[in-house]
């Protein structure tokens, strides 16, 4: 194949390439500090340099030979699985990703991995359909999708009868939290689905049969077993009412809690950040058993590592935790009750950095975060327990500290640490005191030791992350004594969304103790 002209176009370049004459020999990725890395042939070679001509432009480079990649023939363009290519190298992984990713494929197999590439836009590879689509098939005959990874691990627990764990992992707003709940999302339908097949035995899946099998020789009830061949799990008819596998007509109480636990674990634990807009500021793993027949049993909630500080202090371009905006823009029949006036910008703890988030609704928000807490089975007095924990920060937050000329703190005007008092149940007297001047013990005598303005404040935001943080562990605490019934439980798989990888051009301690 002879060397491509100067004046060759990338296009050109390409389809030269995807002629039979391809010579993998010459072809090659070059490193580029914009684009990451860009075709070229290999014109000369030179000891331990060489001549590119690169495709785009036919500009020719002199580049260090260690440098270049071989390039994949043009078969293997926009393949299912990575592993699948000849040369295996960073600039094909990446070649491979972004050609998938722009003909609207954002899962990729690489070996017994699954890369997903967050299109930061809905897309409609969800449906009730897709589920259809990827119950009880292998992993070859569909396309690559989370769909298939949750059910290799619904088949796994039923055939080996042990635990699946499901890692999410990835940098910051690399989609993991809505990885996450589609993995949930699935497993609840497939789990409702199984369960009501051996409560209406007489319903038609004659569309999933093979062969010359009848319905009465299906086994269609219980987890998959070893015995069970791929296709025979009963799944069903894609026509009528019976095929809406995640409506809420079709899903029991318990998994339709399941799955409202998550917009209620994202409004007190998720919060707007530089790279994300909803991103998960704490760890969790989220386990869901299943009983022997293939239902449900139950689903229990570890968390880790909340981000506290956020509730003080964080970027000028992100927000605290959603709940603090959703609360002041849609609790209006609650504001009177929690003391609370006004919008973002008149609390401390939320006016010093951004206040909204492009297409998002705070006020929608807030009426899906009070419908979730309902099904969950959070009492009205429950509720207000919650948000009476969020308006008391809030109001810590305007508490105003002065010092005097001996540097000792004051409270110039108590009306904010009244409202905090009558929202925490505790007596002005007492907080003020323990405040401004607290009693500490020294030796064997307990003294009262006046507090500099500096260190009042600083109490004050301790206050402030330690009521958040333990709400927030009475909530998950509530959650699973409503998910995790006692039951006779077989097996679960367990999804793990750890924190997201931080990189930055400038790194600090924080992004240490995210990474490692």
């Amino acid at each position: 194949m002879p060397a491509p002209r100067l004046s060759q176009s990338a296009e050109a370049a390409r389809a030269a390439a995807a002629t039979q004459e391809f010579n993998e020999k010459k072809w090659v990725w070059v490193p580029d500090d914009k684009e990451g890395y860009l075709a070229g042939w290999v014109h000369n070679e030179d000891g331990e340099f060489g001549d590119i001509i690169m495709a785009a432009g036919g500009e020719v480079r002199r580049v260090p030979l260690f440098t270049l990649s071989k390039m994949n023939p043009p078969k293997f363009d926009r393949v299912d699985d990575i592993a699948d290519l000849t040369f295996l190298n960073e600039a094909s992984v990446v070649h491979n990703l972004r050609l998938r990713f722009g003909s609207g494929a954002i899962y990729t197999y690489s070996g017994l991995f699954l890369v997903a590439i967050n299109p930061y836009q809905s897309l409609p590879l969800y449906s009730d359909a897709i589920v259809h689509q990827y119950r009880s098939k292998r992993r070859d005959e569909n396309a690559p999708h989370i769909f298939a990874v949750a059910e290799r691990a619904w088949v796994n627990m039923g055939e080996e009868r042990e635990n699946q764990s499901i890692l999410i992992t990835g940098e910051s707003g690399a989609g993991k939290t809505e990885s996450t709940k589609k993995v949930i999302q699935y497993l609840a339908a497939i789990a409702t689905d199984v369960h009501q097949s051996s409560l209406t035995p007489s319903h038609s899946r004659s569309s999933t049969l093979t062969g010359s099998q009848s319905f009465s020789t299906m086994p269609v009830v219980g987890l998959p077993t070893n015995s069970t061949k791929r296709g025979q799990i009963a799944s069903p008819s894609t026509t009528g009412s019976g095929f809406a596998l995640t409506a809420k007509g079709r899903l029991g109480l318990l998994e339709r809690q399941i799955l409202q636990a998550n917009p209620i674990l994202e409004a007190f634990g998720n919060a707007q950040t530089q790279r994300n807009n909803n991103s998960s500021r704490f760890g969790k793993f989220v386990r869901i058993s299943f009983a022997p027949d293939g239902s449900i049993a139950g689903a229990n909630i570890d968390w880790y590592l909340l981000e506290k500080s956020r509730v003080v202090v964080r970027s000028e371009a992100e927000r605290s935790f959603h709940v603090f905006y959703q609360l002041l823009a849609g609790g209006s029949d609650l504001k009177g009750k929690l003391l609370l006036s006004g919008g973002v910008e008149d609390y401390e703890f939320l006016n010093k950095s951004r206040r909204e988030v492009d297409g998002v609704d705070d006020r929608e928000e807030w009426n899906a975060l009070k419908a979730a807490l309902d099904v969950v089975g959070f009492s009205p007095s429950e509720q207000f327990d919650l948000f009476r924990i969020v308006a008391a920060v809030l109001h810590i937050g305007n508490i105003t500290i002065t010092a005097t000329r001996a540097d000792d703190a004051v409270m110039p005007d108590p009306s904010q640490a009244e409202r905090v008092c009558h929202l925490l149940g505790i007596t002005p007297a007492e907080f003020t005191r323990a405040v401004l001047r607290p009693r500490v013990l020294a030796g064997r005598e307990w003294v009262t030791q006046a507090r500099s303005r500096q260190q009042a404040l600083d109490e004050l935001a301790a206050l402030s992350k330690t009521l958040y943080e333990k709400s927030f562990g009475i909530l998950v605490d509530h959650i699973n004594q409503a998910l995790d019934r006692p039951s006779s439980k077989s097996t679960f798989i367990g999804v793990l969304d750890i924190a997201g990888f931080e990189i930055f051009e400038i790194n600090t301690y924080e992004q240490l103790l995210i990474n490692y």
